[in-house]
This record gives structure tokens, sequence and C-alpha cells, in this order.
């Protein structure tokens, strides 16, 4: 609407260059009421109306907003050279605000998807591993399939609202792989945090198992995990090899090593096709 108005000023303005102040003073206000009303309206709504913004702001970011400015250019004979850095400072502001909020909201949800169920340990299970090594799980644990289906939840709502290639402009990268990360770190941090907390009450075969499921978990989210988050996990890692005597290397049932870790991928292959390489 707003390239219209400029259009069809350049057609009635017989002397636009005249009018180039109150042209670009006229395009801020119009931008600015704009970002007002999408702020308003997301207000009482949630996470889709947020990313439903963000993706004006983007659009308007990487396409629409060129075409004001270079309109305004060819109307005002290029006096108004300040109108794009203006324009794109209360839409960046808007979208700013909109993905960040996104971005908390989802570290809170997964941070409650991580949540390792302790009642479920069971006591008798402490004991050191059998020579055959760590034993294969036959069910893929709860508390990891609801942490990567948030994550993958957290994927289809972006792509749903922005596309998967669509570029955060002030970051140079996708939303999705921001999302990704951010909800990929949260999950990994919420996890180590519950451990590492309760890492005196671990031993033996509990031991073993948490370390393969960890090494399970970072096989799977390496592609968006921060290199922070990365070491966060392996210390954390090595600390229940230590628990469970083994060092900080990976023991599994297979002939590599890593049979366990190899059952949880197929338990939990779903997640690996839509999460892995």
């Amino acid at each position: 609407a707003l390239l219209l108005c400029v259009q069809k000023l350049s057609e009635e303005l017989t002397r636009p260059e005249e009018c180039a102040n109150e042209v670009e003073k006229g395009c801020e206000l119009v931008v600015r009421r704009c970002c007002e009303g999408l702020a308003s309206y997301v207000r009482d709504r949630g996470d889709a109306a947020r990313l439903r913004v963000v993706a004006e702001c983007a659009d308007a970011l990487n396409g629409r907003i060129v075409d004001v400015v270079r309109q305004v250019a060819y109307l005002t004979n290029g006096q108004c050279e300040a109108v794009e850095e203006a324009l794109a400072e209360d839409i960046m502001a808007l979208e700013g605000t909109m993905f960040d909020d996104f971005l908390d909201n989802v570290r809170r949800h997964v941070a409650g998807c991580a949540r390792l169920c302790w009642n479920d340990f069971d006591p008798s299970d402490d004991g050191p591993i059998s020579e055959e090594g760590s034993v294969s799980p036959t069910t893929f644990p709860a508390y990891l399939s609801a942490s990567l289906l948030a994550i993958v939840r957290c994927r289809a709502q972006v792509e749903r609202a922005l596309r998967e290639t669509t570029i955060r402009r002030s970051e140079g990268t996708t939303y999705q792989f921001l999302a990704m990360a951010t909800a990929a770190d949260g999950v990994v941090d919420g996890i180590c945090n519950e451990l590492n907390a309760n890492m005196s009450r671990v031993h033996g075969r509990q031991a073993d198992r948490m370390a393969n499921e960890l090494q399970f978990l970072i096989n799977t989210l390496k592609n968006y995990l921060s290199d922070e988050m990365l070491g966060v996990a392996d210390k954390c890692r090595r600390m229940l090899c230590s628990k469970a005597g083994r060092g900080g290397g990976i023991q599994g049932g297979g002939p590599d090593g890593l049979g366990a870790i190899e059952d949880l991928e197929r338990l939990g292959r779903v997640y690996v096709l839509c999460l892995g390489e």
C-alpha cells in the first residue's frame, strides 16, 4: 500500500523534489504506525501470531522496503538518502522483539520437556557394567522422545510461517536454523543440568545408559548445537562414563563398541531422520 501511495504521488506532484522531506517523514510515519498495529495484534495472541509478524517484517526487509526506497528516490530525485535506514530501523525493532520473544518461549518449552523422571530409575540397576558391555535399550527413553519432538515441532512451526530458506537479516542465517539451534541448546542444557544436579545418585549401569543416551543426543543434534553446549554435553558425558567405570570412552554392545547407541538410533529413527544430516 505504501508503494502504491508513493507511485500515485509521483503522478500527481508537479515538483516532488521540493516535498522530499515531507515524503520521507510520511513514509516513516506509515511504517511506524504499521509496526504499532502489528505489535498490538500480537499482544493477546501466541507464537503463531508472532511468527506471522516476523514473516511480514522479513518480507518487507528483503524486498518491499527496497521497492519503496527506489520509488521515493525516483520521486525526489535522490534527495531522501536516509529513508531506507529510517524505515528498516522500525521494522527490525519489531522483528527483533517478536522473534526474540518466540525464542524465549521455545527455551521455556523445551526446558519443560527435558525432564528426567528419576522415579523411573531402578535402584537395583546400579551395579557394574557386565563384560558384554552396555545393555541395549528395548524402548526409546520418554524424556528423549519429548525433547526431540519439541524440536521437530519448533522447526515445523517456523517453516510454516517463514519457509525453510528465509534469512534473518540481522544475523545472516535462516530463521529455521536459529530456532532449531535455540531449541537444541535448550534441550541439552536442561538434560545436562539435571544430570549434574543428580550425579551422586547415578552409578554403574544407570550411568552407562545415560552416557549412551547423551551421546545419541549429541550425534542427533550436532548440526544445531553451539560449541559451548557441545562442550557442556561432552563434559557431562565423560563424568557419566567415569561413574560407569569406563573412562571417557564410548562403550556399547556391538562389534564396534557402539551397539547401545545404534539401538537408540534405530528406536528413535524418526527423530534421527528429521534432525540428522
